[in-house]
């Protein structure tokens, strides 16, 4: 979150905050100067629409909890404003974002050519964390772009199963006695027959591709609180070489950044298994909806490219929904393809698995660091 604090001496000051249970049942804080200043001014616009609101609930004789309660519904509304559906896609957003950014403003991991001892030990291994997120972060935007476009072809398909114009009322009311229109009839009945199969199909498939998406967003964020912890703990290394700041504080707050860091891996790895798995499942979810939709596309294709179709004595209503049956055709056809495609490209996607990597050099520096604590 973007947080005003108050100084000892009455002044204000603005940070990035981010807090992280430890397993002792306190936390790890971890501010920064805000960077991004286009998330932080609309934090701020937020912030002060929803104080108002909550100073005229007051005002009005609500008391503090009730007031909180309707700034919270503001904040909410004014989210959604932005193109943001709850706060957590706020913090998903803002966190990558301000840390990328903090990222291009440095040098990077500090370089101590000369650190010896246990002290170079837990310099280079805290080096070696941050290359192996590097990897982590490098296919990330690759495959939050494919999950963006998934979203938008399952809920494209939605939409075109549903599409009004071949709606059950208006093929009811085809002149079934009429031979140029019977065989469109039958066809359009097998449709809505195979329809009412797959779209409890899709409506799966599509929860399950917004699950993906998530699981993306949240893989982001843990890798960007990840990144923040390293760089931080890089900086009290390079204290603790460079003999300045407080060698106390510095020790204490290096087991606790490592906890947050260890913890941290540990959820992106099970982040990791769960888009293998949510990637396979709509996979499958996919090849199941195009082999259901075979039969019936093949038969409205078959109609759509007979003469029947395009006959000009066909009654008004029939030519309609044949007009309708091949535009529905192509576009089945053009969404189930896309998504195909879309899906196996998001499975195959690289998901970084250097678990090991990251959890020997957290070992190694966790061992460094232990023999050079105070005592």
């Amino acid at each position: 979150a973007y947080v005003r604090n108050l100084a000892a001496d009455g002044s204000e000051y603005d940070v990035f905050a981010t807090v992280t249970p430890l397993s002792d049942g306190g936390y790890l804080s971890v501010r920064t100067r805000p960077v991004c200043s286009d998330l932080f001014d609309t934090a701020c616009a937020i912030y002060r629409d929803a104080r108002a609101t909550e100073d005229r609930a007051i005002d009005g004789g609500a008391n503090r909890r009730v007031a909180a309660e309707e700034g919270l519904g503001r904040i909410a509304e004014m989210l959604a404003g932005a193109g943001l559906s709850s706060y957590e896609e706020f913090q998903n957003t803002a966190l990558p974002a301000e840390v990328a950014r903090r990222e291009e403003l440095s040098d990077g991991i500090p370089v101590r050519p000369d650190a010896t001892g246990d002290l170079r030990v837990m310099l280079d291994s805290v080096t070696r964390i941050a290359a192996g997120l590097d990897s982590w972060m490098s296919g990330q935007q690759q495959l939050a772009e494919l999950s963006a476009s998934l979203k938008a072809a399952g809920k494209g398909l939605t939409r075109t199963l549903e599409d009004p114009r071949l709606s059950a009322e208006r093929v009811a009311a085809l002149d079934r006695s009429d031979p140029r229109v019977k065989p469109l009839a039958d066809l359009l009945d097998l449709w809505a027959q195979m329809q009412g199969l797959v779209s409890p199909l899709v409506a799966r498939l599509v929860d399950t591709l917004a699950q993906l998406d998530t699981n993306g967003a949240r893989t982001r964020f843990r890798i960007a609180l990840a990144r923040l912890h390293t760089t931080i703990t890089s900086l009290f290394t390079v204290e603790l070489i460079d003999g300045v700041g407080d060698p106390q504080y510095s020790a204490q707050a290096i087991p606790d950044l490592i906890e947050s860091l260890r913890e941290g891996i540990a959820e992106m790895e099970r982040q990791a298994q769960a888009h293998r798995a949510l990637a396979a499942q709509a996979v499958a979810y996919i090849g199941e909806a195009s082999r259901m939709m075979t039969i019936p596309n093949q038969l409205l294709m078959l109609w759509t490219g007979s003469a029947a179709s395009s006959d000009p004595e066909l009654p008004a209503i029939a030519a309609e929904l044949s007009s309708a049956a091949s535009g529905v055709v192509e576009s089945v056809g053009r969404r189930l393809a896309e998504l195909d495609d879309l899906a196996a490209r998001c499975q195959a996607a690289h998901v970084a698995d250097n678990f090991a990597e990251l959890g020997e050099a957290l070992d190694s520096f966790t061992t460094a660091a232990g023999a050079v604590a105070p005592s």
